[in-house]
């Protein structure tokens, strides 16, 4: 189960599944124009009852403060379900803005996919 959205700004989020959990792997730059559209990915995946979430950053190139606040808001929901979004693979200037924003303490955030997703394990 794979999809693909992505639009002419240059974001895209596709989900694919990893054992039994989804992971949003999201790539391009996340901006006021198209950040969005990854809540609305989430959103979408909440709707048929996924509450725990990883998101894999590592293609994503930059993200500006309204892809920040959707990295938050769908976090926010998860967690009023009892669930969590887990970041992942963060580098180069995405990690420096997570870093500088102080959200690399909000957010659990983990090296890899795999780590991720065994977390996500009762």
């Amino acid at each position: 189960m794979a999809s693909q959205r992505s639009d002419k700004s240059g974001l895209s989020v596709e989900r694919t599944q990893v054992s039994d959990q989804i992971v949003l792997v999201v790539s391009g730059r996340m901006d006021a124009e198209n950040a969005a559209q990854f809540e609305k990915e989430c959103n979408a995946c909440i709707a048929e009852g996924h509450t725990s979430l990883v998101a894999d950053l590592s293609g994503l190139a930059y993200v500006s403060s309204m892809g920040l606040r959707s990295f938050l808001a769908a976090a926010k929901t998860l967690q009023g379900l009892g669930g969590s979004l887990r970041l992942c693979c963060l580098k180069g200037l995405v990690r420096q803005v997570f870093e500088i924003t102080g959200l690399m303490q909000v957010f659990t955030v983990y090296e890899t996919v795999e780590s991720a997703v065994l977390e996500a394990k009762p």
